[in-house]
Parts: structure tokens; C-alpha cells; sequence
């Protein structure tokens, strides 16, 4: 591949003094050479900020002087996308979390998918995400596949779909800039910037995939959100959780807000009959998603919504 699109990889740290290190080395010896690195650090109170100011030597990585303000994950990588489309021409942006470790061709990989959906459709809103191998503190395998841990299936993912759940981890996403422009700002109200963006491209875009792993994706007690295998009885008790449809029904009434009018008829209409659950009541939210969102086939491996969709 020849590398003439500059990509800009997002790296929003906080207290990753133990892992940092060993990420931001598999960054900078990607085999895809024309990138990028810019930094924000969430108010570290540990050794983060010394070893980020040491890897300044590296002309590839830039760090932001903003490094006292913590504002969370979701809004810290919505900011640095914001800096990234002020401060760059670049076509591409990546999200990157400081205590994974990404193989060495995850972004030549990405980026030759990107390639073909945008052969289809170059001013489309487009994101790519992969796969990941799930791996413990020391580096031991828990599981190859995140999907197949999670029982995730990233073809699923229409907009009805990914109102009710993510498929989309924002450690692997590639999204050009047309849908970098489009998505911001995040939210407040979005549950992570990830899902926010992943609902941009399915609303206005496109969303494609690479098949197999691109990052080791390190889990540790401080995962803001983390691999959690695939249980039926945590799905159920997760999805019924009034404070989980809540959360959700807020993203989606914040999403109807800001894109209401651009919106398509029919993604109007599905966040219109979503939005609805919040005045029905608990046991009718609970059969009215369990009679029009599972599929059972040996177990519950998606939920959907009120409506019909493909």
C-alpha cells in the first residue's frame, strides 16, 4: 500500500503510566508509516504526562498542552477529534486507548477497507471497526475473538439495531472525515463517543469491517468499559435494567435532536417509536421488546425495536 493519506491516530490517556508505554511503541512501528499521533491527557495524576513528554522526541506524536481538565473518556476523544479536523488536512482518524497494544498492520488493514467502501461511495460518512484478541494483564490470551466472546455480530448493525446495543469498540474504528465532520460535537448525552459515531454512519453512511483482530484489547480493573464474555441471563437483566433503556432512550432523543433535520423519513420514525418506550411503562417496555427484538436461535443473540427492519 502506498502511503500517502496521512492518518491521525486519537490517544486520550489517564493514570496509564503501567501500559502506556508498550501501546504507544506498537503505534509508532505500524507498518503504515504516514500518521500521526495527537495526545490529550485527562488529568493524570500519575507518571502518564512524564512518559507522554518523553515520546515527544518522536516527530510523529503531539501532545496537548490541555492536560489538567478531565473531562471522560467520551468528551476527551470527541475533543481530540475536534483538534484533529481543526489542526489537520488528514482524510482518516483513528481512536486508540492507552493500555492495548496494536499489531503491526492494523492500520494498513483498516485502511484497505476503508478504501474499498469509499470505491463505492467517497463522500459517504464511512467507519470501519475490527475485531479484537482479548488479552489479561501480562499479556495471556483470555479469548481470540472479542466477538465471539461477546456473541457480537457486527453485520448487525442498522440504525433500529445500534440504538439498542453496540457493536462498534472505538479502540479499532477508522472513520474518514466526512463522517468525523458530521458526527461532532459528541453529545453529553451519548452513552460513549464510539456509539455515537457508529450511529452517525448507519443513520447518513456507511459501516464496514475488517474480519479478524487488529489490536490486543488488555483487560485490567480499570477498563472504562471492557470485555465481559457473553452471558444470556446478564444480556436480559441488562437490557430490562430501566436505567440501561433510559440511558439509551436519552442518546436517541439527543441523536433525534441534533440530526432532525437531515434524518430520513424512516430513521425518524424509528427513533420516534423508540423514544416512545420512555412513557411506556416497565412491563410493557419488557414485552414489547422481547415480542419485536429477539432472535432465538439456541440463545438471545440480538435485540431490536418496535418496528420491522431488515
Amino acid at each position: 500500500m502506498v502511503h500517502t493519506d496521512k492518518v491521525v491516530v486519537l490517544l486520550s490517556t489517564y493514570n496509564g503510566e503501567k501500559f502506556l508505554e508498550a501501546q504507544l511503541d506498537s503505534i509508532l512501528k505500524q507498518t503504515y508509516s504516514n500518521l500521526i499521533v495527537v495526545i490529550r491527557d485527562d488529568g493524570s495524576t500519575d507518571a502518564t504526562v512524564s512518559i507522554l513528554e518523553a515520546y515527544q522526541q518522536y516527530d510523529q506524536i503531539i501532545l496537548m498542552s490541555d492536560t489538567r481538565n478531565n473531562l471522560g473518556p467520551k468528551m476527551s476523544f470527541g475533543e481530540l477529534l475536534r483538534l484533529g479536523l481543526l489542526d489537520t488536512t488528514a482524510e482518516y482518524f483513528m481512536f486508540a486507548d492507552q493500555d492495548d497494544i496494536w499489531l503491526p498492520d492494523k492500520i494498513e488493514r483498516t485502511l484497505r477497507v476503508m478504501k474499498r467502501e469509499e470505491a463505492g461511495g467517497a463522500s459517504l460518512p464511512i467507519l470501519i471497526h475490527s475485531d479484537l484478541r482479548v488479552i489479561g494483564i501480562q499479556g495471556e490470551e483470555i479469548h481470540p475473538s472479542f466477538w465471539a466472546y461477546q456473541n457480537l455480530r457486527p453485520s448487525r448493525d442498522s440504525f433500529p439495531r445500534l440504538l439498542m446495543q453496540n457493536v462498534i469498540t472505538g479502540c479499532t474504528v477508522m472513520l474518514n472525515r466526512k463522517l468525523a465532520e458530521l458526527c461532532l460535537p459528541v453529545h453529553p448525552d451519548a452513552i460513549m463517543h464510539d456509539w455515537w459515531i457508529g450511529l452517525v454512519a448507519s443513520a447518513f453512511g456507511k459501516i464496514g469491517y475488517v474480519h479478524e483482530p487488529t489490536i490486543l484489547y488488555r483487560q485490567h480493573q480499570q477498563n472504562s468499559v471492557g470485555a465481559k464474555r457473553f452471558n444470556s441471563r446478564y444480556i436480559l437483566n441488562k437490557i430490562f435494567e430501566p436505567v440501561s433503556i433510559e440511558k439509551n432512550i436519552k442518546q436517541a432523543s439527543a441523536f433525534r435532536a441534533k440530526f432532525i433535520h437531515t434524518l430520513s423519513g424512516r430513521s425518524r420514525l424509528t427513533l420516534d417509536q423508540y423514544i416512545a418506550l420512555e412513557h411506556a411503562s416497565y412491563m410493557k417496555r419488557r414485552l414489547l421488546i422481547v415480542k419485536n427484538g429477539f432472535y432465538k436461535i439456541g440463545l438471545i443473540r440480538n435485540l431490536g425495536l418496535l418496528i420491522n427492519w431488515r
